[in-house]
């Protein structure tokens, strides 16, 4: 992983760090999102790098997250998940589907977070299940 390429921001690496302080590891950095992955539960999610550059948090969350977890997310206050399926070629560890083009690409479900405890809240919630 090459941070010197593609540095965290400070905002980033404060996400980084509260994802570390839930298990994830950093396993993946590019231009546009971060790659965390929890080695014991399999959870994989991305960190839209664009919109945190707006202060924005946008979380990417496998498109196949069970039911009873989505469930949790939206219930959970600040949180809410987008009602629109997110198509990205960087999302390498989530399912391709088409999408009006002539190649399969991968496709996520879109979290927003109101904060960084909602971010927390959101990965508490990923993991439980």
């Amino acid at each position: 992983m090459n941070l010197i390429k593609h540095p965290l921001t400070e905002l980033e690496q404060r996400f980084v760090n509260v994802a570390a302080d839930r298990g994830f590891e950093l396993t993946h950095l590019l231009v546009k999102v971060c790659e965390l992955g929890h080695p014991t539960s399999c959870v994989t999610f991305y960190l839209d790098r664009e919109r945190t550059l707006r202060q924005l948090i946008r979380v990417r969350i496998h498109p196949e997250t069970p039911f009873g977890t989505l469930e949790a997310i939206e219930a959970t206050q600040g949180l809410s998940i987008s009602p629109d399926l997110f198509h990205h070629s960087n999302l390498r560890r989530f399912p391709k589907r088409l999408n009006g083009g002539k190649e399969k690409i991968p496709f996520a479900r879109s979290v927003i977070c109101a904060d960084i405890t909602a971010f927390d809240r959101l990965l508490q919630a990923l993991t439980a299940g």
